[in-house]
């Protein structure tokens, strides 16, 4: 076969380019520092690849999910505690005020403390996470406590007892679902009421009547639209109605965990039929109401320190899922740049033996081509 100056010239341009793709692949490793720049490199690579930072991705996303639940409950934790805290204060208070030699002074004290731990409590009750109500179920975005007077837009029946925090004049007319008691004299249907007497299950109150401070509304009655509930009153929207409104946040592959503390809403609307049990009691001087009261009292706190008691165990099963999270994360991250990523000393050692091929090859060719015709003229 003949071989001419055209097919040596050719063959050599070819092998040339073959040369400079070389070069070019390992520019572009060390460029992107990735083994391979399309799928159609090394489909292999690329299969494996995909697949580790879907789970990358995946594992990051729980790894966000389990630190956003655990910030929501070290708040709500936060805020239970400080409720127990202040449900210590009231008993301590409570068993004060069992001892009969009290002054009217030393009483009217303790019932001044005990009416500020009960502002307090709301405040705790009140508590959110970025911008989220944690103690108010599935409506995060209304307090347990009504933060301001509100308007009710459609008629609500009580889940709870309501307990009025001021005066509160009804836009319709209401029918008892239990007995209430009055806290002011008052009158109602023509008959008067006088503090402490007690208004009867099924009575109708009309429409435009001024129910006073402290009057705790009984379950089930249906409060009217157009009726103002004053502020600092437990919200008839939200408490009772939490028991179900467990709010689930995904930890892991076909895992969820509950991260908000359903029933306080409903623990302290009882809580505040105690408070007035307990004011009551104080005020008129009964040692033997206030120490049975105190039974009362440990009830409510053992309910509480059992949410405490849930709140923790859930809590500390998110640190331990948190840790092994963070140590998958590293593993398959550590994967994924095995898989991708390029190992610069081979790559460098690569780039200077394609280098030396390359420039022997630039050599060779400009043998083969140094001769043109007009060398032979």
């Amino acid at each position: 076969m003949r071989i001419t100056n055209g097919m040596m010239q050719l063959n050599t341009v070819n092998n040339l380019n073959s040369n400079m793709k070389s070069m070019n692949d390992i520019f572009a490793q060390m460029s992107t520092l990735k083994k391979i720049q399309t799928p159609s490199d090394d489909p292999i690579i690329a299969g494996k690849s995909l697949k580790l930072k879907i789970d990358v991705n995946q594992i990051s996303q729980y790894q966000t999910n389990i630190e956003d639940a655990l910030s929501w409950m070290e708040v709500s934790d936060g805020a239970l505690k400080n409720m127990n805290g202040i449900m210590t204060e009231v008993r301590t208070r409570l068993t004060q005020a069992a001892n009969g030699t009290l002054t009217q002074e030393d009483r009217e004290k303790i019932l001044s403390d005990i009416e500020q731990l009960g502002e307090q409590l709301k405040q705790e009750a009140n508590v959110s996470y970025a911008g989220r109500y944690v103690f108010s179920g599935f409506k995060t975005d209304q307090p347990v406590y009504l933060e301001k007077a509100t308007e009710l837009s459609q008629d609500v029946t009580l889940a709870t007892d309501m307990k009025l925090s001021e005066d509160m004049e009804l836009s319709g007319q209401i029918t008892l679902s239990e007995d209430m008691v009055v806290t002011k004299d008052m009158t109602i249907n023509g008959l008067s009421y006088a503090a402490g007497d007690t208004v009867l299950a099924g009575t109708t109150i009309p429409a435009g009547t001024t129910l006073p401070e402290n009057t705790i509304i009984p379950t089930g009655t249906t409060i009217p639209a157009g009726t103002t509930v004053p502020k600092g009153t437990i919200n008839p929207s939200v408490a009772g109605h939490t028991a179900n409104h467990d709010i689930k946040y995904e930890i892991g592959t076909n895992t969820q965990l509950e991260i908000n503390q359903t029933g306080v809403p409903e623990m302290l609307a009882g809580f505040e039929s105690l408070l007035s049990d307990i004011t009551q009691a104080i005020s008129d001087n009964d040692s033997e109401a206030i120490s049975a009261l105190l039974d009362d009292m440990d009830a409510v706190m053992t309910e509480l320190s059992e949410m405490q008691a849930d709140s923790g165990s859930r809590q500390m099963r998110l640190e331990f899922t948190l840790s092994r999270t963070v140590d998958e994360k590293v593993t398959f991250t550590e994967l994924l740049s095995n898989t991708e990523d390029v190992d610069l000393e081979e790559v460098f050692i690569e780039y200077n033996s394609q280098l030396m091929v390359y420039q022997a090859a630039l050599q060779a060719t400009s043998q083969i081509v140094v001769n043109t015709l007009a060398d032979y003229l």
